[in-house]
């Protein structure tokens, strides 16, 4: 009788959930589009970027790349889909209510916990 193939990770000490490759790319790439958008305000100082772009910028990469990695049954830590939508609502908030309110600060404390969150898991 033949053996079905496993997502078995040897590194992982046990017969646990292992990240293939391209999952592991995905989100590295995540993690790279994210702090670029939070650079592109240091790197663009002359230019006006508008309050609510990093903030909103952060909730489309994050919650883009949950569904993408979603969408190929992978596995997205809750965390993942708790920061995206704060940090849409929060651009939301912003947009809708206070245009001059910056909550570029807020964003980048809640990257700070989802990066945070991964390492203490083993899920980044």
């Amino acid at each position: 009788m033949a053996r079905r193939r496993s997502n078995y990770n040897a590194q992982s000490g046990g017969g646990g959930y292992g990240k293939s490759r391209a999952e592991a790319k995905v989100e590295r790439l995540t993690w790279a589009f994210l702090v670029i958008i939070f650079a592109i305000p240091l790197i663009l100082d002359d230019t006006p970027v508008p309050n609510g772009f990093v903030v909103l910028a952060g909730a489309v990469i994050l919650l883009g790349s949950g569904f993408y990695q979603y969408s190929r049954r992978w596995k997205v830590s809750p965390i993942t889909w708790i920061a995206g939508t704060l940090m849409l609502f929060l651009s939301i908030l912003n947009f809708a209510l206070d245009v001059n309110r910056d909550f570029t600060g807020w964003a980048l404390i809640i990257f700070a916990a989802v990066i945070l969150f991964g390492l203490v898991t083993g899920e980044t």
